[in-house]
């Protein structure tokens, strides 16, 4: 065998090598539907503030949502690498469920069809309170469901239609008695016909 058969069979295998790698890689980041639990949230903003001697690496949850694990670098530090053993402690501390990178830096990583996990729509920072942070999540579909602001902005419309209905079948009820009302008047001849007629009308119209 020549030696060009051992360059090529080399490349080959440091291709694959390298495929396999990335790939492996890639399956670390989060992916699919993710709710946050509350105590997931206020960890999250904690790790998204850092302080002046410490900026956010990485953020990883379990699968579920409750369970959670961070890194940070020292600032100014160049830092990278420590995924596997941020996932390994993230699923320990979270009784063996599954965990995967939520977050690198400040940028949410995790893609969950509305968050695409990159450019500004996916950057938080840690400036923002409590209250804009746990916003931003819900609109990236993290927390609190979306289908919770959904049923937030429909409640009102089926509430006025419920309330209409209730009214309509007030005023029928209404009406009923006050025609039966006239009818007594009417009998007892209080009222002639036309004016009974005149009357029920007006009522029903």
């Amino acid at each position: 065998m020549n030696k060009n058969f051992f360059a090529r069979l080399f490349s080959i295998i440091v291709i694959v090598i390298s495929f396999a790698g990335s790939s492996q890689a890639a399956s670390k980041w989060g992916k699919g539907k993710l709710q946050l639990d509350d105590y997931v949230v206020e960890k999250f903003i904690e790790y998204l503030r850092g302080n002046a001697s410490r900026t956010p690496h990485k953020f990883a949850v379990s699968i579920d949502g409750w369970g959670y694990n961070y890194y940070y670098c020292a600032s100014g530090a160049a830092c990278d690498g420590g995924d596997e053993q941020i996932l390994q402690e993230c699923s320990r501390y979270s009784n063996d469920v599954e965990c995967l990178l939520f977050a690198r830096g400040r940028t949410i990583k995790w893609k969950n069809g509305i968050n695409p996990g990159k450019g500004k729509i996916s950057k938080m920072s840690g400036k923002w309170s409590d209250t804009e942070i746990k916003a931003k999540l819900t609109e990236l579909g993290f927390y609190k469901n979306n289908s919770v602001s959904s049923n937030t902005t429909t409640t009102p419309k089926i509430t006025k239609k419920i309330e209409k209905k209730e009214k309509q079948i007030e005023q029928s009820s209404d009406v009923v008695s006050q025609i039966k009302e006239l009818k007594k008047l009417f009998d007892e001849g209080v009222l002639s016909k036309e004016e009974f007629e005149k009357a029920k009308k007006k009522l029903l119209n």
